[in-house]
């Protein structure tokens, strides 16, 4: 994966100073370096001035604070004749523009790299930017294929506001998601959520590409189904660093419920149809058929599964029940609640819940008596 910021310019030159003048001659490998380091040195700055009193905006808003040094470096870097030198600084400056949403930037040395080394400059991939996220594709992946499948992830978000109420898509307020849509020959290990990075939230996803995006994939990858697990991940992480308090049920549950909600035929009554636009767009997508709220419901009674803290189809058994009884809207409420009231902890500014806490937001939030106290009941049972 691209390194952030600073950090990029420093693993690719070294730990050196990023304060010399933008307008140096660009002349020898030593400046071209300092001119990338510039510029990203700026926007790491940015992006660390904007974490440590992060607002609600438009990620996009943050790049007027951008220095006209740093845009001055830029322009300097991208007007030098061809360098040994040159290919590096290009790829820091890359890495950096899209840790800032600034696709432009990225286009145009997108676009020096390729005048200067064509067959490297398909790894810098492609950027795609819609309102809540951010889409870098690596590899050949066509446009139609990336455009396509940023389709496919609004439904997701839109689904999950929907069913959960959930539309914060980043650890930082005002920063949009990442996803590292990576062609690869082979799909060896599934989609995962990246909570290592500063500034943003990130999902790394794997995918071996001909024309749309299609699920499962000929040998069975759920991609679908993939992109709405990773998506519970960025929601909520429990425990902490070294207590997985969900056994990684949570995300199945959240991911079986938006595949439910958006792919099955027979939707709950009252649920809102789908536009004609979003059935298109899902079209190819058949995951429903094995991995859906259903046959989880059906498979853990035939198990003879009961909610529990213990293990991994017990807290499943849990999540379900609770969902049956109350509602995903009312667990959507509970986990909000409990952000808002600070019952949470951030480590590397991810949100990790406790589920203790959260069963007790879902029984404050249950408004009728007679659904509350079956959610005593279910949560009393799993102790």
């Amino acid at each position: 994966m691209v390194r952030t910021g600073l950090m990029a310019a420093c693993l690719v030159f070294g730990h050196r100073s990023v304060g010399a003048a933008a307008g140096a001659p660009a002349s020898c490998g030593g400046d071209l370096s300092q001119l990338a380091a510039v510029y990203a040195a700026d926007i790491f700055r940015v992006n660390e001035r904007h974490a440590q009193n992060p607002k609600e905006i438009d990620e996009r808003a943050l790049h007027q604070l951008v220095s006209a040094k740093a845009e001055a470096a830029l322009d300097r870097l991208l007007a030098t004749k061809a360098a040994p030198e040159l290919a590096g600084a290009l790829r820091s400056a890359a890495a950096a523009a899209l840790d800032l949403d600034r696709t432009e930037d990225f286009d145009r040395i997108r676009a020096r790299f390729a005048a200067i080394a064509p067959d490297e400059a398909a790894s810098l991939g492609r950027a795609l930017s819609r309102e809540r996220f951010l889409v870098i594709a690596t590899g050949s992946l066509s446009e139609d294929y990336v455009s396509h499948f940023a389709d496919v992830l609004e439904a997701v978000l839109d689904a999950y506001k929907d069913v959960f109420g959930f539309e914060r898509w980043s650890k930082v307020p005002g920063k949009k998601l990442r996803v590292r849509l990576r062609q690869v020959d082979k799909i060896t290990a599934p989609p995962h959520f990246a909570p290592k990075l500063p500034f943003h939230s990130e999902i790394d996803f794997p995918v071996v590409a001909s024309g749309r995006m299609r699920s499962p994939t000929g040998d069975g990858k759920f991609l679908f189904y993939g992109l709405c697990h990773e998506l519970g991940h960025v929601i909520a992480m429990w425990g902490d660093r070294s207590t997985e308090e969900d056994h990684h049920a949570w995300a199945h549950y959240t991911g079986v419920a938006i595949v439910e909600h958006l792919l099955s035929a027979d939707r709950p009554a009252g649920t809102a149809p789908l536009s004609a636009e979003t059935q298109q767009t899902l079209q190819g997508l058949r995951d429903v058929q094995w991995r859906s709220l259903k046959l989880e419901r059906d498979r853990l009674a035939k198990e003879v599964k009961s909610p529990s803290h213990a293990d991994r189809d017990g807290v499943l058994a849990l999540l379900i029940q609770l969902h049956d009884a109350a509602g995903a809207g009312t667990l959507g409420a509970a986990l909000n609640a409990l952000e808002e009231g600070s019952k949470l902890s951030r480590i590397n500014k991810v949100r990790y819940y406790r589920i203790a806490d959260f069963e007790k937001a879902i029984v404050k939030e249950c408004r009728d008596p007679a659904v509350r106290s079956q959610v005593e009941r279910i949560v009393g049972s799993a102790r």
